[in-house]
């Protein structure tokens, strides 16, 4: 990958409670080039939103980095200070999240809070910020954008929250946006409208983007990169295409054929036994290896490393490092 927006290097987060650690992501490498999307996969529990929100060093207590290197275009991140760290934040960095409903001040209205954002790290009157901010209304696609700028957020639909945040995120042309699970909360037609404008706004400024979901068809969609996540690591990544053309770890395997297809035959979706182990209690050696069809004694006897299968195509199985894939 060249000119490389986002360095991610064996990070690792912890939380450590009172009934001891808890690896939440645990040797994570990731990086996101710019003007490229790379999507992060896996169930809920997997580390995916834990590793975003070490990237921007936005862990509650008891969390915290305990080692690892987070870059932005060369900037090192893990050792700013908080103060430094809030400038890059929205500067260079952009957040896009779930839920635009807890991330929106519920008393504040829309266009003051991208506003505040805009005067924040730009030398900008009042008057010019709020003229940028109805430009960018415009952009994401907000219809009458002098009238929604004076609503509150519960005045709007889910998608114009949504076109809000993604306003907020851009609104500085940063380096990087993080998108976290955008489009869950909405309908399917919404969903298709929110992904083709974040599209566009890359393609505009050329931002790299790290897009978080469940969702593979999205993945598929959207993402040129693609990094599997188990149990706080990474267990598999490669080229968008390489990876749904080639799934080589069990796990990937499984999330795949648990989607549904217009090509399958009728019947009962596939599913993956078990659940995601308890962060505090994981299995001996590989950490999949419980819920795995093709486990056997050398999966529990070894925790297994990132082995490259193809150029660009790395898994974690034990089977990997014995060219049994």
């Amino acid at each position: 990958m060249e000119n490389i927006v986002l360095q991610a290097e064996h990070l690792c987060t912890s939380f450590f409670t009172r009934n001891g650690e808890v690896k939440a992501v645990n040797d994570v490498s990731i990086s996101v080039p710019r003007g490229k999307v790379v999507g992060i996969v896996g169930e809920s529990g997997c580390g995916k939103s834990m590793t975003a929100r070490s990237i921007i060093r936005l862990l509650k207590y008891p969390g915290k980095i305990v080692s690892g290197s987070v870059t932005l275009a060369g900037k090192e991140l893990t050792t700013l200070s908080e103060h430094e760290m809030s400038t890059v934040r929205g500067e260079e960095i952009g957040m896009i999240f779930q839920e635009p409903m807890t991330s929106l001040n519920p008393v504040m209205k829309v266009g003051r809070q991208v506003q505040e954002a805009l005067l924040l790290h730009r030398k900008l009157t009042r008057r010019e910020a709020r003229a940028e901010v109805l430009r960018m209304f415009k952009k994401v696609g907000i219809s009458e954008p002098e009238r929604r700028y004076d609503c509150y957020p519960h005045e709007l639909s889910g998608g114009l929250r949504q076109r809000v945040m993604i306003a907020m995120a851009m609104i500085c042309r940063p380096k990087l946006i993080i998108a976290d699970e955008p489009t869950t909360a909405l309908d399917v037609t919404v969903e298709a409208q929110i992904l083709q404008l974040m599209m566009q706004l890359k393609n505009e400024t050329g931002s790299g983007i790290m897009l978080i979901s469940h969702n593979l068809g999205v993945i598929a969609q959207m993402c040129d990169y693609v990094y599997v996540m188990y149990a706080g690591r990474v267990v598999e990544q490669a080229e968008t295409f390489e990876l749904f053309s080639h799934p080589a770890h069990p796990y990937t395997v499984g999330l795949m054929s648990s989607v549904a297809s217009l090509d399958r035959d009728r019947g009962q979706l596939d599913t993956i036994p078990g659940v995601v182990p308890n962060l505090l209690h994981l299995p001996e050696g590989c950490s999949f290896s419980p819920r795995c069809t093709r486990c056997n004694a050398e999966c529990s006897a070894a925790t297994p490393e990132l082995v490259e299968i193809a150029p660009g195509h790395l898994v974690r199985c034990v089977r990997t490092m014995e060219g049994q894939l």
